[in-house]
């Protein structure tokens, strides 16, 4: 059975058919060369998996919570994201809705809640520089080691 692309608040349960899949995390404000490294990847794994591809990414953009005095310009507004990760193959956009509260979260709160239970993902795909958690605590080392501990792969 196939779904057509869906877009989805991350406060409302993931639907069955999504969850186990790969998810590639990031804001991805412009959908250019840097990401679609990190997206290709993820669609890749999620094709050698035989499970839905994911994007999580954060609205709205964390620096417009930290930083709302400086402008900020985005180069990809969330429905063209939307639209272009449909086209590049994407089952689902899951948009975190970024916030304070949200931003206080632990790194190790931000796995166990958001990629095990809500998403429950079987594989995670980011860049480099991905950062997440309380002041910036978890990085790429961090959810690697995650990974191990709650079960999913980290690419």
């Amino acid at each position: 059975m196939t779904h057509d692309f869906e877009r989805i608040s991350a406060v409302t349960p993931l639907p069955g058919h999504l969850r186990g899949g790969v998810v590639a995390i990031g804001n991805f404000d412009g959908v250019h060369r840097g990401h679609l490294s990190v997206l290709e990847r993820a669609l890749a794994e999620a094709g050698r998996r035989g499970v839905p591809a994911l994007v999580l990414t954060f609205e709205p953009h964390p620096r417009k919570v930290f930083r709302p005095d400086v402008p900020l310009f985005v180069l990809t507004p969330p429905p063209m994201k939307a639209r272009l990760l449909a086209r590049l193959g994407f089952a689902a956009l899951v948009e975190q809705p970024f916030t304070r509260d949200f931003a206080a979260l632990s790194a190790e709160a931000f796995v166990t809640d958001v990629l095990e239970i809500r998403l429950g993902v079987s594989h995670a795909v980011t860049g480099f520089d991905f950062h997440f958690g309380k002041d910036r605590q978890g990085g790429p080392a961090f959810l690697m080691a995650a990974g191990e501990r709650h079960g999913f792969g980290v690419t």
